[in-house]
């Protein structure tokens, strides 16, 4: 598949990542993921980002 983010979750909706094939996503991809997490259930409010850079 042509995927540029994944999303990872355990049954519990304990712990979330999302994992992407660039340093940073969009605005608009990330607020889309967003909206997606909130309707599916999940707690956005505990999504904690951590910046990485490229190598």
């Amino acid at each position: 598949p042509d995927y540029q983010f994944v999303v990872v979750s355990e049954p519990n909706r304990e712990f979330l990542w999302i994992l992407s094939r660039t340093p940073a996503l969009g605005d608009a991809t990330l607020s889309g993921i967003k909206t997606r997490l909130t309707a599916r259930g999940f707690d956005i409010a505990k999504l904690q980002f951590k910046p990485h850079s490229a190598k």
